[in-house]
């Protein structure tokens, strides 16, 4: 990770929001670039309902 570029609060806070949604992506499956396309061009696509 990067070190810190001060200590004010507000630099603090948004460094630790970033590291949390860099971890978040890290977790989240990736999607083809078929599939990145198609939400593109048609926007997101819901998935099918479970039977």
């Amino acid at each position: 990770m990067l070190a810190p570029f001060s200590n004010y609060p507000v630099n603090q806070a948004y460094e630790r929001l970033l590291a949390e949604e860099l971890a978040a992506r890290a977790n989240r499956p990736q999607q083809s670039p078929i599939a990145r396309m198609l939400d593109m061009l048609f926007g997101a696509r819901q998935p099918a309902p479970q039977a």
